[in-house]
């Protein structure tokens, strides 16, 4: 059964969906940002259960910037492939507070050849914030797209995100050559 719990934060509301597994614990399947009810079609059930209202915590905190990691939050990476499944965990290790461009990004996977292919699993990532690819930028040292867009509201929280870590943003949406790497 999809399980959801919807956080209701000042920056952006943020849906968390989950499954229970056949242990008993909570494997979260999916992370929208807004309020939903439903998963690619898929109708949830409302859910108190402990855990997802624990990882709703967590991310309340980390958008409060009272945390500044979401590695605490696991997610279960075993159904991609082996290419996403590295480009997901190095992109869990971009530092809070800076940001990285997709080629970059692509080296630290080590598949530096491959920096559109790690664009594409950026923009279908379906656990922002905790695959922090909102710290992800192009490699002219521009804010980018974010969620398969490149302009208008997903844009716009992008930009909070990046401005709420502490990273410098100028006109043109240019980031500071200091957290850009």
């Amino acid at each position: 059964m999809l399980l959801y719990t919807t956080l209701r934060h000042p920056i952006t509301p943020i849906t968390i969906f989950a499954h229970e597994n056949a242990s008993g614990g909570i494997d979260i399947t999916s992370v929208l940002f807004g309020a939903h009810s439903s998963l690619n079609g898929r109708p949830a059930q409302r859910s108190r259960n402990p855990v997802l209202r624990r990882y709703a915590s967590l991310i309340s905190d980390f958008l409060s910037g009272k945390r500044k990691s979401l590695d605490a939050i696991p997610i279960d990476l075993s159904d991609r492939s082996e290419f996403t499944r590295t480009i997901m965990n190095a992109a869990r290790r971009v530092p809070w507070g800076s940001a990285v461009s997709y080629a970059r990004l692509a080296a630290m996977a080590g598949r530096p050849r491959a920096v559109r292919a790690a664009a594409s699993v950026m923009r279908n990532n379906p656990f922002p914030l905790i695959v922090p690819c909102h710290r992800v930028i192009g490699s002219n040292g521009r804010i980018g797209g974010f969620m398969g867009t490149q302009h208008g509201a997903a844009i716009s929280l992008k930009r909070r995100l990046l401005e709420r870590e502490g990273v410098s943003i100028s006109i043109g949406d240019r980031i500071s050559s200091r957290e850009h790497a």
